[in-house]
């Protein structure tokens, strides 16, 4: 059965490990069944039945970016269905490179190279201007933070390496009937869970501590931008100056809170620093913007900005990784002309750098605006050059009470684990979130509630290994694949094929 239904039970146990259902357990046994079915299977159906597990597993985890309400529907459907069948080469491609190895060499080595080429794979779709690298095998194990604490030394790219090699360990014990392949995974279950419980209880002294707030105000994501924007801008100054008394420092509103251009609209700027000035916190907020061509054209961006109680001035921070398809068409470096393809995209300019804000009243910041949050590299800059937390602004309205914005707020768990910060998430609609630098949630507002949550983060100067090697990483993984692959080609070559296993 494990033969011929393996790639669809291992797509079922995949995705059923993911948030929301969390079955995190599930993870490390999950593509066992894939390994089964891939190393048994002819050549010839290899790549299909992989490719269709793929697409019931990409479908289960990643079905909710067809719903997007934001875009006209056969735009969502459209784009929902080919990110998961283009997701789903990354199962056919790993069956094929499992069933050469183990036909040419032996089943350990289509253990070690369905490793290196799963991971190569998902590395090679999460780079790029068409990245979406959300559906990690990382994301599990956000349900439980022991086991993602080693995410400070590896990133979260490596906790999805260690998944996979857990699974190829549990295979070799199937196919070997032999114990110390068992002891082997455990063990690469176990110590990492060890180090992460004596993580979390680790408590640094003589780090400033923030007092920080988030606003939901809970716009609607379909009619946002039919309301009037003095009330919507009238919902976020009332909640936010219900948080006085509590001596915040901090105040975090949503992405586009403001859907404005508030550098253009004199009363909106005004209002906001007479907010700022009144409860004597630094705010960050989500923004429309756009700059002025030579030729008096205007340049739209998602932007975020900071503004401080000292200076009142707006600092701004644009969005430099664009929703694909949602708020640019990609590929315009290159053609040009693409920029003239209207699908019901906003069609923002992306940002040209890493903005770290000075903070004033609160240590420096930075800003990661919706599923900037999954990217190492904008983070890790973040971090480098002194950021000591991070505001989150998103708006997971689009999707309603999907998936995704569960999803989303497990990433940025990973996130502020990965670089060892704060992050104070602000979401339109839900989920808004205060979440320490090890992941754990202080505070959170769920779906279609109106108010504030509020919390104490610290202020975190350490440089993780994660962040100091954030660049690294995807070239890491590529030159695993390459030696490896090298490795058993030549091997395969000098002993030819094998019927061992």
């Amino acid at each position: 059965m494990l033969s011929r239904r393996g790639f669809l039970i291992a797509a079922i146990l995949g995705a059923l490990a993911f948030p929301p259902v969390s079955l995190w357990p599930l993870a490390y046994v999950a593509l066992v069944p894939f390994l089964i079915a891939a190393a048994d299977m002819s050549s010839a159906r290899k790549f299909g039945s992989a490719w269709r597990g793929g697409v019931v597993f990409y479908g289960g985890v990643l079905y909710w970016v067809g719903l997007n309400s934001g875009a006209p529907w056969w735009v969502s459907a459209i784009a929902g269905v080919a990110l998961i069948c283009v997701l789903a080469t990354i199962w056919g491609l790993a069956a094929i490179a499992v069933k050469w190895a183990a036909d040419r060499l032996s089943v350990a080595a289509a253990a070690l190279f369905f490793v290196v080429a799963y991971q190569g794979l998902e590395t090679f779709w999460g780079t790029g201007e068409l990245s979406f690298p959300w559906a990690t095998w990382a994301l599990p194990l956000s349900a439980f933070l022991p086991a993602v604490q080693i995410a400070e030394w590896v990133d979260v790219q490596g906790l999805a390496f260690q998944v996979l090699c857990v699974n190829a360990l549990f295979f070799l014990a199937w196919h070997h009937r032999r114990l110390l392949f068992v002891w082997l995974a455990l063990t690469a279950i176990l110590v990492p869970i060890s180090i992460g419980y004596f993580r979390l209880n680790y408590v640094a002294s003589g780090e400033p501590i923030i007092k920080a707030a988030s606003v939901q105000a809970n716009t609607p994501a379909e009619s946002k931008w039919q309301m009037s924007s003095a009330d919507i801008l009238s919902d976020h100054v009332e909640i936010t100056d219900g948080l006085g008394g509590r001596g915040v420092d901090f105040v975090c509103w949503p992405e586009t809170a403001v859907p404005m251009p508030i550098r253009f609209r004199g009363w909106a700027a005004d209002t906001i620093r007479n907010v700022v000035k009144r409860n004597n916190v630094v705010l960050l907020t989500g923004a429309t913007d756009y700059d002025v061509s030579p030729d008096g054209q205007q340049i739209p961006y998602n932007a975020a900005f900071a503004i401080r109680p000292d200076s009142l001035a707006l600092q701004r921070s644009s969005k430099i990784h664009l929703v694909p398809f949602g708020e640019r068409i990609p590929g315009q470096n290159w053609f040009p002309i693409l920029g003239n393809l209207h699908l019901g995209q906003a069609e923002f300019k992306p940002g040209d750098s890493v903005v770290v804000f000075s903070g004033g009243k609160v240590p420096p910041f930075a800003c990661l605006i919706c599923f900037e949050v999954v990217y190492p590299e904008i983070a890790a800059e973040a971090v480098l050059k002194g950021a000591q937390f991070f505001g989150h602004v998103t708006n997971d309205g689009w999707y309603g009470h999907s998936s995704g914005p569960y999803q989303h707020l497990s990433l940025a768990r990973l996130r502020a684990v990965a670089t060892h910060r704060s992050i104070v998430r602000a979401a339109n609609t839900g989920i808004s979130a205060i979440i320490l630098p090890n992941g754990r949630i202080v505070e959170s507002l769920g779906f279609d509630t109106a108010g504030a949550i509020f919390g104490e983060i610290p202020a975190r100067q350490d440089i993780t290994i994660a962040v100091r090697f954030a660049k690294l990483w995807p070239l890491l993984y590529y030159g695993l694949f390459a030696v490896v692959f090298a490795g058993l080609w030549m091997r395969a070559q000098r002993y030819g094929t094998t019927e061992s296993g």
